[in-house]
């Protein structure tokens, strides 16, 4: 019997350890197409309270196959291509309302406490070595202090500066796409290219993260992480990127979260 290849895995409580199990049972994985919500339901389903979060982490291969598109809530072109897709999604408990989450995601500075699994290096590392909000588009030598919750209106664009522990130097724009007592969006992309070797690896906007936060009941949010690469991406760095986009894209659904980023078990092993 042929087994599909588990490129992408996903569970309820730890999505890296599904795939290999159903794969020696015989059983093809399939990997579920991620919607945001955005009106319907997301998918994957949010985890429940403190387990693992429901993953989904897709390459090219499975995108082309599926069609994917980009939902219009996240602001992405519909005919985006990608070359990787992770979602995270999963329910947690954020005392004080959106104004908390709004202040975590403010609070630029702070993401130096950030860390993620190497499956490079197979260590937690640091996934930024510095990071500041800046106060316009340009490099990073205009620093500000971190954004206030009250700055991060429908709307705002916002950006920040991060020295990554891999990419070096970058600026990122922040958008706000949605904010209310209920429900929030916010939206990145890098606006710096990416470059090493003396090759560029990623253009402006080939890096793109929507996170969205809704209340389900009392002090319980939904949290749904949807990122990509996009397919304009340098054919330098085709492959292997699944596994660092889902550990990235975990260290940031936990860091929202407000629980440690270097938490077993990992998105991707």
């Amino acid at each position: 019997m042929n087994v599909a290849r588990p490129r992408g895995s996903y569970c309820l409580k730890a999505a890296a350890r599904c795939a290999p199990l159903a794969a020696a049972a015989g059983f093809a994985v399939a990997t579920p197409l991620p919607t945001p919500p955005c009106g319907t339901p997301p998918v994957p389903a949010y985890a429940s309270l403190g387990v693992q979060p429901a993953m989904a982490i897709l390459g090219a291969e499975e995108l082309d196959a599926s069609v994917w598109r980009p939902s219009s809530c996240t602001g992405w072109p519909a005919a985006s291509r990608s070359r990787v897709v992770v979602a995270v999604a999963g329910l947690v408990h954020v005392a004080g309302g959106p104004e908390t989450l709004l202040a975590r995601a403010g609070a630029v500075s702070t993401l130096r406490s950030m860390r993620y699994w190497s499956t490079t290096d197979k260590t937690w590392r640091p996934l930024f070595l510095d990071a500041a909000a800046l106060a316009g588009p340009a490099g990073g030598g205009d620093r500000r202090g971190d954004f206030r919750p009250s700055e991060l209106q429908a709307g705002r664009t916002l950006y920040f500066w991060v020295r990554d522990s891999r990419s070096g130097p970058l600026v990122y724009r922040m958008r706000v796409l949605e904010h209310s007592p209920q429900r929030m969006a916010l939206a990145e992309e890098n606006v710096s290219p990416v470059r090493a070797f003396g090759l560029t690896l990623f253009q402006p906007a080939a890096l793109q993260t929507v996170v969205f936060a809704q209340r389900q009941t009392n002090d319980v949010w939904g949290l749904y992480i949807l990122a990509r690469i996009d397919r304009q991406a340098s054919s330098f760095i085709a492959s292997g990127h699944e596994a660092s986009t889902a550990n990235r894209a975990l260290a940031l659904f936990r860091y929202l979260a407000g629980v440690p980023t270097d938490a077993e078990p990992t998105a991707v092993r």
